[in-house]
Protein backbone atom coordinates (compact mmCIF):
# COMPACT_ATOMS: atom_id res chain seq x y z
CA UNK A 1 0.00 0.00 0.00
CA UNK A 2 1.44 3.60 -0.83
CA UNK A 3 1.51 5.68 2.38
CA UNK A 4 2.41 9.24 3.42
CA UNK A 5 5.97 8.51 4.03
CA UNK A 6 6.54 5.40 1.38
CA UNK A 7 5.41 8.76 -1.19
CA UNK A 8 8.05 10.97 0.74
CA UNK A 9 10.93 8.30 0.84
CA UNK A 10 10.80 7.60 -2.22
CA UNK A 11 10.71 10.82 -3.44
CA UNK A 12 13.66 12.54 -1.30
CA UNK A 13 15.63 9.31 -3.01
CA UNK A 14 14.30 10.20 -6.52
CA UNK A 15 15.68 13.59 -6.11
CA UNK A 16 19.22 12.23 -4.60
CA UNK A 17 19.59 10.12 -7.09
CA UNK A 18 19.10 12.06 -10.07
CA UNK A 19 21.27 14.88 -8.45
CA UNK A 20 24.48 13.24 -7.90
CA UNK A 21 24.04 10.21 -10.88
CA UNK A 22 23.56 13.51 -13.63
CA UNK A 23 25.56 16.40 -12.36
CA UNK A 24 27.08 17.32 -15.41
CA UNK A 25 24.02 17.11 -18.03
CA UNK A 26 21.26 19.05 -14.97
CA UNK A 27 21.10 22.62 -15.07
CA UNK A 28 19.98 24.42 -11.86
CA UNK A 29 18.41 27.03 -11.03
CA UNK A 30 17.98 29.04 -7.74
CA UNK A 31 15.32 31.65 -7.24
CA UNK A 32 13.42 33.38 -4.13
CA UNK A 33 11.25 35.55 -2.71
CA UNK A 34 10.59 37.40 0.58
CA UNK A 35 7.88 39.49 2.14
CA UNK A 36 8.51 42.13 5.02
CA UNK A 37 5.58 43.22 6.21
CA UNK A 38 4.04 45.20 9.24
CA UNK A 39 0.28 45.11 10.40
CA UNK A 40 -1.44 47.19 12.74
CA UNK A 41 -4.98 47.25 14.26
CA UNK A 42 -7.16 49.37 16.40
CA UNK A 43 -8.29 46.55 18.75
CA UNK A 44 -6.20 44.78 21.76
CA UNK A 45 -7.56 41.13 20.36
CA UNK A 46 -5.65 38.49 17.72
CA UNK A 47 -6.97 38.73 14.94
CA UNK A 48 -5.19 36.33 12.08
CA UNK A 49 -2.86 35.35 15.27
CA UNK A 50 -0.78 37.94 14.86
CA UNK A 51 -2.54 41.66 14.08
CA UNK A 52 -3.12 43.47 17.10
CA UNK A 53 -3.14 47.42 18.37
CA UNK A 54 0.70 46.56 19.39
CA UNK A 55 1.76 45.81 15.42
CA UNK A 56 3.93 43.40 14.28
CA UNK A 57 5.76 41.67 11.42
CA UNK A 58 4.95 37.91 11.86
CA UNK A 59 1.50 37.71 10.08
CA UNK A 60 2.79 38.55 6.48
CA UNK A 61 6.49 38.20 6.98
CA UNK A 62 8.17 34.91 5.14
CA UNK A 63 11.13 34.05 3.30
CA UNK A 64 12.06 31.29 0.69
CA UNK A 65 14.39 29.99 -1.74
CA UNK A 66 13.85 27.48 -4.76
CA UNK A 67 16.41 25.15 -6.17
CA UNK A 68 14.90 23.70 -9.93
CA UNK A 69 17.14 21.31 -11.25
CA UNK A 70 16.78 20.00 -15.05
CA UNK A 71 18.08 16.77 -15.79
CA UNK A 72 16.92 16.56 -19.34
CA UNK A 73 13.65 17.09 -21.64
CA UNK A 74 11.44 14.86 -19.70
CA UNK A 75 12.52 14.97 -16.11
CA UNK A 76 13.43 17.53 -13.71
CA UNK A 77 12.99 18.47 -9.38
CA UNK A 78 12.20 21.02 -7.45
CA UNK A 79 12.44 21.29 -3.77
CA UNK A 80 11.82 24.68 -1.77
CA UNK A 81 12.42 26.01 1.63
CA UNK A 82 10.86 28.98 3.64
CA UNK A 83 10.86 30.85 6.87
CA UNK A 84 7.31 31.92 8.25
CA UNK A 85 5.64 31.84 11.39
CA UNK A 86 4.78 28.53 12.82
CA UNK A 87 2.07 26.87 12.17
CA UNK A 88 1.92 25.18 15.33
CA UNK A 89 3.33 27.82 17.77
CA UNK A 90 1.76 31.74 17.76
CA UNK A 91 5.12 33.33 19.53
CA UNK A 92 7.56 31.76 16.55
CA UNK A 93 9.27 31.39 13.02
CA UNK A 94 9.78 27.81 11.58
CA UNK A 95 12.00 27.02 8.46
CA UNK A 96 10.77 24.20 6.43
CA UNK A 97 10.52 22.24 3.23
CA UNK A 98 7.33 23.34 1.52
CA UNK A 99 7.98 21.80 -2.01
CA UNK A 100 9.86 18.46 -3.04
CA UNK A 101 9.28 16.72 -6.00
CA UNK A 102 9.87 14.83 -9.17
CA UNK A 103 8.41 16.16 -12.35
CA UNK A 104 7.83 13.67 -15.19
CA UNK A 105 7.00 15.44 -18.53
CA UNK A 106 6.72 12.73 -21.14
CA UNK A 107 5.38 15.36 -24.18
CA UNK A 108 4.69 19.56 -23.98
CA UNK A 109 1.09 18.59 -22.60
CA UNK A 110 1.07 16.21 -20.34
CA UNK A 111 3.08 16.37 -16.83
CA UNK A 112 3.25 14.11 -13.58
CA UNK A 113 4.53 15.39 -10.53
CA UNK A 114 5.55 13.22 -7.29
CA UNK A 115 6.42 14.23 -4.01
CA UNK A 116 5.32 16.96 -1.68
CA UNK A 117 3.31 19.27 -3.64
CA UNK A 118 0.73 22.49 -3.03
CA UNK A 119 -2.95 21.35 -4.18
CA UNK A 120 -4.02 23.05 -7.58
CA UNK A 121 -6.97 24.65 -5.78
CA UNK A 122 -6.93 28.57 -6.06
CA UNK A 123 -6.43 31.18 -8.50
CA UNK A 124 -2.57 31.55 -6.67
CA UNK A 125 -2.42 28.68 -5.35
CA UNK A 126 1.39 28.52 -6.04
CA UNK A 127 2.20 31.49 -5.40
CA UNK A 128 0.30 32.36 -2.43
CA UNK A 129 3.47 33.11 -0.81
CA UNK A 130 4.92 34.95 -3.14
CA UNK A 131 3.85 38.79 -2.36
CA UNK A 132 4.91 40.21 -5.98
CA UNK A 133 2.47 38.29 -7.96
CA UNK A 134 -0.78 39.89 -6.50
CA UNK A 135 -1.65 43.27 -5.67
CA UNK A 136 -3.25 42.60 -2.01
CA UNK A 137 -1.58 43.34 0.97
CA UNK A 138 -2.56 39.73 1.54
CA UNK A 139 -4.79 37.22 0.05
CA UNK A 140 -8.46 37.17 1.27
CA UNK A 141 -8.40 34.92 4.62
CA UNK A 142 -12.34 34.72 4.19
CA UNK A 143 -11.34 32.37 1.16
CA UNK A 144 -7.44 31.66 1.49
CA UNK A 145 -7.75 30.56 5.47
CA UNK A 146 -10.37 28.49 5.71
CA UNK A 147 -8.78 25.30 4.16
CA UNK A 148 -6.76 22.87 6.66
CA UNK A 149 -4.47 22.41 4.31
CA UNK A 150 -3.12 23.62 0.90
CA UNK A 151 -0.02 21.44 0.54
CA UNK A 152 -0.22 17.83 0.34
CA UNK A 153 2.53 14.53 -0.41
CA UNK A 154 1.51 12.40 -3.18
CA UNK A 155 0.95 12.63 -6.69
CA UNK A 156 -0.79 15.14 -9.48
CA UNK A 157 -0.74 15.03 -13.53
CA UNK A 158 -1.93 17.71 -15.61
CA UNK A 159 -3.54 17.98 -19.07
CA UNK A 160 -3.33 20.66 -21.42
CA UNK A 161 -5.32 20.87 -24.94
CA UNK A 162 -4.51 23.63 -27.14
CA UNK A 163 -7.91 25.41 -28.67
CA UNK A 164 -7.50 28.25 -31.05
CA UNK A 165 -5.79 30.97 -29.07
CA UNK A 166 -6.93 29.53 -25.39
CA UNK A 167 -5.69 26.89 -23.40
CA UNK A 168 -7.57 23.93 -21.12
CA UNK A 169 -5.59 22.30 -18.38
CA UNK A 170 -7.12 19.77 -16.24
CA UNK A 171 -5.00 19.08 -12.97
CA UNK A 172 -5.96 15.67 -10.67
CA UNK A 173 -4.26 14.86 -7.47
CA UNK A 174 -4.20 12.58 -4.68
CA UNK A 175 -1.91 12.75 -1.62
CA UNK A 176 -1.98 13.40 2.28
CA UNK A 177 -1.02 15.73 4.63
CA UNK A 178 -0.51 16.40 8.64
CA UNK A 179 -2.10 19.72 9.47
CA UNK A 180 -2.54 21.16 12.56
CA UNK A 181 -5.99 22.48 13.58
CA UNK A 182 -5.79 25.85 15.90
CA UNK A 183 -8.08 26.52 18.03
CA UNK A 184 -8.32 29.28 20.80
CA UNK A 185 -9.45 28.83 24.28
CA UNK A 186 -10.28 32.50 25.46
CA UNK A 187 -10.79 31.93 29.31
CA UNK A 188 -8.24 30.11 31.93
CA UNK A 189 -9.05 27.08 33.75
CA UNK A 190 -9.88 25.28 30.45
CA UNK A 191 -9.56 21.63 29.65
CA UNK A 192 -8.61 22.55 25.95
CA UNK A 193 -5.02 23.67 26.25
CA UNK A 194 -2.65 21.69 27.70
CA UNK A 195 -1.60 23.86 30.70
CA UNK A 196 -5.51 24.94 30.91
CA UNK A 197 -4.15 28.47 30.71
CA UNK A 198 -5.79 30.68 28.78
CA UNK A 199 -4.37 30.64 24.47
CA UNK A 200 -3.83 28.49 21.80
CA UNK A 201 -4.17 24.64 20.96
CA UNK A 202 -3.03 22.46 17.72
CA UNK A 203 -5.30 19.54 17.21
CA UNK A 204 -2.44 16.94 15.24
CA UNK A 205 -4.95 16.08 12.27
CA UNK A 206 -4.20 14.06 8.98
CA UNK A 207 -5.58 14.76 6.02
CA UNK A 208 -6.26 12.33 2.72
CA UNK A 209 -7.46 14.48 -0.51
CA UNK A 210 -8.08 14.31 -3.95
CA UNK A 211 -9.93 16.20 -6.52
CA UNK A 212 -9.48 17.85 -9.69
CA UNK A 213 -9.49 21.82 -11.12
CA UNK A 214 -9.92 22.66 -14.93
CA UNK A 215 -8.27 26.13 -15.80
CA UNK A 216 -8.95 27.91 -18.67
CA UNK A 217 -6.01 30.53 -20.10
CA UNK A 218 -7.57 32.88 -22.65
CA UNK A 219 -5.14 35.70 -23.55
CA UNK A 220 -5.04 37.62 -20.11
CA UNK A 221 -7.88 36.29 -18.66
CA UNK A 222 -7.97 32.97 -16.29
CA UNK A 223 -11.01 30.96 -15.10
CA UNK A 224 -11.30 27.82 -13.18
CA UNK A 225 -13.47 25.69 -11.64
CA UNK A 226 -12.32 22.51 -8.96
CA UNK A 227 -13.73 19.77 -6.99
CA UNK A 228 -12.23 18.56 -3.89
CA UNK A 229 -12.79 15.79 -1.49
CA UNK A 230 -11.28 14.73 1.76
CA UNK A 231 -11.46 12.74 4.88
CA UNK A 232 -9.87 13.81 8.00
CA UNK A 233 -9.09 12.34 11.06
CA UNK A 234 -6.70 12.47 14.07
CA UNK A 235 -3.20 11.92 13.66
CA UNK A 236 -2.78 9.74 16.56
CA UNK A 237 -5.69 7.76 15.78
CA UNK A 238 -7.89 9.48 18.82
CA UNK A 239 -11.71 10.98 18.66
CA UNK A 240 -12.04 14.09 16.93
CA UNK A 241 -15.00 15.06 19.28
CA UNK A 242 -19.09 14.64 19.42
CA UNK A 243 -20.33 16.19 16.06
CA UNK A 244 -23.12 18.26 18.21
CA UNK A 245 -24.09 20.09 21.27
CA UNK A 246 -27.29 19.54 22.04
CA UNK A 247 -30.20 20.92 24.74
CA UNK A 248 -28.82 19.49 28.27
CA UNK A 249 -30.64 16.35 29.30
CA UNK A 250 -32.23 16.20 32.29
CA UNK A 251 -28.98 14.68 34.46
CA UNK A 252 -26.86 17.69 32.87
CA UNK A 253 -23.35 17.78 31.61
CA UNK A 254 -21.62 20.98 33.43
CA UNK A 255 -19.25 20.08 36.26
CA UNK A 256 -22.13 20.28 39.23
CA UNK A 257 -24.62 18.21 40.34
CA UNK A 258 -27.28 20.52 39.75
CA UNK A 259 -29.99 19.30 37.14
CA UNK A 260 -30.37 21.78 33.90
CA UNK A 261 -33.72 22.88 35.34
CA UNK A 262 -33.08 24.60 38.44
CA UNK A 263 -30.04 26.28 36.04
CA UNK A 264 -31.02 27.53 32.70
CA UNK A 265 -30.67 26.78 29.20
CA UNK A 266 -27.65 25.31 28.59
CA UNK A 267 -26.11 22.71 25.83
CA UNK A 268 -23.95 19.50 26.17
CA UNK A 269 -21.79 17.37 23.99
CA UNK A 270 -23.25 14.91 21.80
CA UNK A 271 -22.34 11.27 23.22
CA UNK A 272 -20.79 10.49 20.02
CA UNK A 273 -17.24 10.21 18.99
CA UNK A 274 -16.08 11.14 15.41
CA UNK A 275 -12.91 9.26 13.61
CA UNK A 276 -13.38 10.90 11.00
CA UNK A 277 -14.64 13.86 9.11
CA UNK A 278 -15.51 13.85 5.42
CA UNK A 279 -15.91 17.01 3.22
CA UNK A 280 -16.61 18.19 -0.30
CA UNK A 281 -15.17 21.35 -1.66
CA UNK A 282 -16.26 23.14 -4.78
CA UNK A 283 -14.24 26.32 -6.05
CA UNK A 284 -14.81 28.51 -9.11
CA UNK A 285 -12.19 31.89 -9.44
CA UNK A 286 -11.92 34.19 -12.72
CA UNK A 287 -9.74 36.79 -13.35
CA UNK A 288 -10.96 38.82 -16.24
CA UNK A 289 -9.53 41.78 -18.31
CA UNK A 290 -12.15 44.72 -18.35
CA UNK A 291 -9.76 47.32 -20.50
CA UNK A 292 -8.87 50.75 -20.08
CA UNK A 293 -6.57 48.98 -17.30
CA UNK A 294 -9.24 47.66 -15.31
CA UNK A 295 -9.33 44.27 -13.82
CA UNK A 296 -11.72 42.07 -11.66
CA UNK A 297 -10.58 38.98 -9.48
CA UNK A 298 -12.77 36.87 -7.81
CA UNK A 299 -13.34 33.01 -6.05
CA UNK A 300 -16.14 31.73 -4.62
CA UNK A 301 -15.35 28.37 -2.74
CA UNK A 302 -18.39 26.59 -0.80
CA UNK A 303 -17.37 23.89 1.75
CA UNK A 304 -19.94 20.99 2.49
CA UNK A 305 -18.83 18.45 5.84
CA UNK A 306 -20.84 15.79 6.75
CA UNK A 307 -21.01 14.25 10.43
CA UNK A 308 -19.81 17.39 12.04
CA UNK A 309 -21.51 20.62 12.99
CA UNK A 310 -18.45 21.64 15.29
CA UNK A 311 -16.50 21.61 12.14
CA UNK A 312 -16.54 24.31 9.30
CA UNK A 313 -19.55 23.67 6.76
CA UNK A 314 -19.13 27.14 5.05
CA UNK A 315 -19.30 29.46 1.65
CA UNK A 316 -17.20 32.02 1.62
CA UNK A 317 -16.10 34.59 -1.52
CA UNK A 318 -14.29 37.65 -2.50
CA UNK A 319 -14.63 40.51 -5.67
CA UNK A 320 -11.33 42.58 -6.49
CA UNK A 321 -11.64 45.41 -8.85
CA UNK A 322 -8.24 46.86 -10.08
CA UNK A 323 -6.77 49.46 -11.81
CA UNK A 324 -3.13 48.82 -13.65
CA UNK A 325 -1.49 52.02 -14.57
CA UNK A 326 2.27 52.59 -15.07
CA UNK A 327 3.96 51.34 -11.44
CA UNK A 328 0.67 51.75 -9.64
CA UNK A 329 -2.21 49.08 -8.84
CA UNK A 330 -4.68 50.43 -6.75
CA UNK A 331 -7.68 47.90 -5.94
CA UNK A 332 -10.97 47.68 -3.76
CA UNK A 333 -12.21 44.11 -2.46
CA UNK A 334 -15.08 42.57 -0.30
CA UNK A 335 -15.10 39.53 1.28
CA UNK A 336 -17.31 37.38 3.31
CA UNK A 337 -17.13 34.13 4.85
CA UNK A 338 -19.91 32.16 6.78
CA UNK A 339 -20.46 28.64 8.26
CA UNK A 340 -24.05 26.85 8.84
CA UNK A 341 -23.12 26.24 12.48
CA UNK A 342 -23.41 30.28 13.12
CA UNK A 343 -26.88 29.42 15.00
CA UNK A 344 -25.52 26.54 17.22
CA UNK A 345 -22.45 28.57 18.21
CA UNK A 346 -24.59 31.37 18.98
CA UNK A 347 -27.00 29.11 21.15
CA UNK A 348 -23.53 27.71 22.85
CA UNK A 349 -21.53 30.78 23.24
CA UNK A 350 -24.13 32.97 24.82
CA UNK A 351 -25.91 30.70 27.57
CA UNK A 352 -26.34 32.84 30.61
CA UNK A 353 -27.31 30.88 33.28
CA UNK A 354 -27.14 31.98 37.66
CA UNK A 355 -24.38 29.76 37.82
CA UNK A 356 -20.83 30.87 36.23
CA UNK A 357 -19.36 27.44 36.34
CA UNK A 358 -21.86 26.48 33.81
CA UNK A 359 -21.32 30.13 31.55
CA UNK A 360 -17.59 29.31 31.72
CA UNK A 361 -18.03 25.65 30.32
CA UNK A 362 -20.21 26.78 27.45
CA UNK A 363 -17.73 29.42 26.52
CA UNK A 364 -15.05 26.27 26.73
CA UNK A 365 -17.54 24.48 24.57
CA UNK A 366 -17.84 27.58 21.64
CA UNK A 367 -14.62 27.60 21.43
CA UNK A 368 -14.06 23.99 20.47
CA UNK A 369 -16.36 25.18 17.54
CA UNK A 370 -15.00 26.24 13.90
CA UNK A 371 -17.41 29.08 13.18
CA UNK A 372 -16.62 32.10 10.12
CA UNK A 373 -19.37 34.94 10.62
CA UNK A 374 -17.44 37.97 8.67
CA UNK A 375 -16.98 40.25 6.28
CA UNK A 376 -13.98 42.88 4.97
CA UNK A 377 -13.92 46.08 3.04
CA UNK A 378 -10.18 46.43 1.78
CA UNK A 379 -8.40 49.20 -0.36
CA UNK A 380 -4.74 49.83 -1.24
CA UNK A 381 -2.53 50.11 -3.98
CA UNK A 382 0.96 48.30 -4.81
CA UNK A 383 3.87 50.56 -6.50
CA UNK A 384 6.51 48.50 -8.64
CA UNK A 385 9.50 49.81 -8.14
CA UNK A 386 11.18 46.77 -10.72
CA UNK A 387 10.12 44.41 -11.94
CA UNK A 388 11.11 42.18 -8.91
CA UNK A 389 10.24 43.91 -6.36
CA UNK A 390 6.72 45.98 -4.84
CA UNK A 391 5.29 48.27 -1.91
CA UNK A 392 2.29 47.53 -0.91
CA UNK A 393 -0.15 49.66 1.46
CA UNK A 394 -3.59 48.71 2.58
CA UNK A 395 -6.55 49.42 5.06
CA UNK A 396 -9.26 46.96 5.47
CA UNK A 397 -12.02 46.71 7.43
CA UNK A 398 -13.04 43.47 9.57
CA UNK A 399 -17.00 43.09 10.42
CA UNK A 400 -17.88 40.10 13.07
CA UNK A 401 -21.42 38.81 13.23
CA UNK A 402 -22.11 36.04 16.08
CA UNK A 403 -18.42 34.99 15.81
CA UNK A 404 -15.17 34.12 13.78
CA UNK A 405 -12.33 31.65 14.76
CA UNK A 406 -10.29 34.36 13.15
CA UNK A 407 -10.49 36.52 16.64
CA UNK A 408 -8.75 35.43 19.41
CA UNK A 409 -11.27 36.60 22.19
CA UNK A 410 -10.71 37.95 25.58
CA UNK A 411 -11.24 36.08 28.68
CA UNK A 412 -14.71 36.19 29.27
CA UNK A 413 -15.12 38.57 25.85
CA UNK A 414 -16.52 37.50 22.55
CA UNK A 415 -14.96 37.31 18.91
CA UNK A 416 -18.54 38.62 17.79
CA UNK A 417 -19.83 42.29 17.23
CA UNK A 418 -16.23 43.23 16.52
CA UNK A 419 -15.00 45.89 13.72
CA UNK A 420 -11.50 45.71 13.42
CA UNK A 421 -9.35 48.19 11.52
CA UNK A 422 -6.19 47.01 10.19
CA UNK A 423 -3.42 48.69 8.38
CA UNK A 424 -1.01 47.26 6.21
CA UNK A 425 2.30 47.46 5.09
CA UNK A 426 5.13 45.85 2.99
CA UNK A 427 8.12 45.48 0.94
CA UNK A 428 7.97 42.31 -1.38
CA UNK A 429 10.85 41.27 -3.70
CA UNK A 430 11.50 38.12 -5.73
CA UNK A 431 15.23 37.14 -7.45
Amino acid sequence: MLTLKKITCCTYLALLVATTGTTQAAEFALSGYGTIGFAKSDQNVAYQRHISSAGGFRRDTVFGAQLNTQFNNEWSATIQAKLASSPTVDHALKAAVSWAFVSYRPTDDLLFRVGKLRIPFYLNSESADVGTTFASARLPIEVYGTAATTDFTGASFAKTWTINESELTLDGYWGKANAPWRFYARDPNNQITPTGAAGEFFAPLTIESKGLRLNLQHGEDTYLAGIHYADTRHRHGQSLGPSTFIPAPAAGCAPINIPPAFIGNYNCPAADNLLKISSTTVNFGMSVDLGSGFRTIDEYVRLKNSGSELSPDSTSYYLMLLKEFEQWTPYVSYAKAQTKNRPLYQAVNSATTFVPAVNAYQRMMADLMVVYDQQTWAVGTSYALDHSSKIKAEWSVVKTGVGSSFVDAQPGGQSGNKRINVMSVSYNFIF
